[in-house]
């Protein structure tokens, strides 16, 4: 079937290309989780033969650690997902998300505020405001979101992060339900229905959220030591870099 569908004078890689599809077809059909994270993805990401975080050493790479999960390139030195594994993925996956949103937080007014808009650059002083009775308004426009209550600001944040942790709860009890990544309506520009593309997309998410935890720490670090924003940070990095770094 293979050679049929490739022609006689397929290369090795064609048929690999074929026989993938084909298994990725079947994964597909049968709902079967790890032929999906394997066959319906770059084998570069995915199974025994994926990038590992130390190149040649495969003998380091910890048991538990098969390839099976997005951004597993082999690196557990504590152990930490020995016990359970999936959970410390999605936990990792929760917190890299939350990171990005977070960082971008950051970033977005200290950049609008370089532009002349009338908005305060330093994240740390946003909340120090507030609770000195001055009023937070979004983008620097009181006829947005005038926000001067806290405790009106603390119960509509309690009510809408309670209310996505009750639903991911309910959510992740259904029978098939999909974890961390639901779709449907957390999916509205249909990334994921490819399903080759999806698998490939999930590293690159969990890549960008480590990425952005490391930030988030940078960002933390440098704001305590120098009291200035992730850009002035740069700009000063970049005037003068052997004098502005670590």
């Amino acid at each position: 079937m293979v050679n049929e569908l490739a022609g006689p004078n397929a290369t090795p890689q064609q048929y690999r290309q074929i026989a993938n599809e084909v298994a990725c077809m079947n994964a597909l059909q049968n709902d079967n989780l790890f032929l999906k994270n394997h066959a319906c993805a770059n084998v570069e990401w995915y199974g025994p033969n994926r990038e590992i975080f130390l190149p040649g050493k495969k003998d380091a790479i910890p048991d538990h650690l098969k390839g099976e999960l997005p951004g597993d390139f082999g690196f557990d030195p504590f152990g930490f997902g020995r016990d359970d594994l999936a959970q410390r993925a999605e936990d990792e996956l929760y917190h890299g998300r939350w990171a990005m949103l977070g960082a971008a937080g950051i970033l977005v007014p200290d950049l609008l505020a370089k532009t002349g808009m009338n908005i305060e650059p330093k994240w740390w002083n946003v909340g120090q405001e507030l609770l000195q009775g001055k009023p937070i308004d979004y983008l620097g426009n009181p006829n947005l979101i005038h926000a001067s209550n806290f405790g009106a600001i603390f119960a509509t944040q309690f009510f809408l992060m309670a209310s996505a942790e009750v639903y991911r709860g309910y959510w992740e009890s259904e029978e098939g339900a999909k974890g961390m990544y639901p779709g449907g309506a957390f999916d509205p520009l249909n990334f994921a229905k490819d399903p080759a593309k999806f698998q490939e997309l999930k590293i690159k998410e969990i890549k960008n959220g480590r990425l952005a935890m490391l930030a988030m720490l940078g960002f933390y670090s440098q704001a305590f030591s120098t009291g200035k924003t992730p850009l002035e940070n740069l700009g000063d990095h970049l005037a003068s870099p052997f004098t502005n770094h670590i």
